[in-house]
């Protein structure tokens, strides 16, 4: 059975002019089941559990069609390969450079400096690959020594 954001982007697909292909719904499923953003080879080995007749190929040009449609982005996080997610959740990344650990904030934790760099520059702030990286509040405390560490506490 299909969950809501399944049906969402078979819509959005619909919308556009686009075919409902049993490889496309693989695709969107198998984000939809995911609770991790996935890269796309991660991805693949998901839709491949389900249908392994897939091709790769096949699966990055499905996710090129869904970053099109905004059903789908990737995001840089870390040094590591793009990561995939749903649409539906926008948010951010704070990336720890110590222990790779991923904290999620929500969309709107950036709304001051998005506001204040367009104002400032004219610069628009692309929500869908924004990540931060530094060091998470145990790393920090375990080294506070560390260039930067305690510096956004310091006011």
């Amino acid at each position: 059975m299909a969950t809501e954001r399944v049906e969402e982007a078979i819509e959005a697909i619909r919308l556009s002019g686009g075919r409902i292909t049993v490889d496309r719904r693989a695709v969107i499923e198998a984000l939809d089941r995911s609770d991790d953003h996935l890269t796309a080879e991660q991805l693949a080995d998901a839709v491949w559990a389900q249908h392994p007749d897939i091709n790769l190929a096949t699966i990055y040009r499905t996710l090129e069609l869904f970053e099109r449609l905004d059903i789908a982005f990737h995001v840089h996080i870390g040094h590591g390969p793009s990561r995939w997610h749903l649409a539906d959740d926008v948010h951010h990344h704070l990336v720890c450079e110590v222990c790779d650990k991923v904290i999620e904030i929500p969309d709107s934790t950036f709304d001051p400096l998005r506001v204040r760099l367009e104002t400032d520059t004219g610069f628009v702030i692309d929500p869908h690959h924004f990540s931060l990286s530094g060091r998470c509040a145990e790393c920090a405390a375990a080294t506070p020594d560390a260039p930067n560490a305690g510096e956004a506490s310091q006011g």
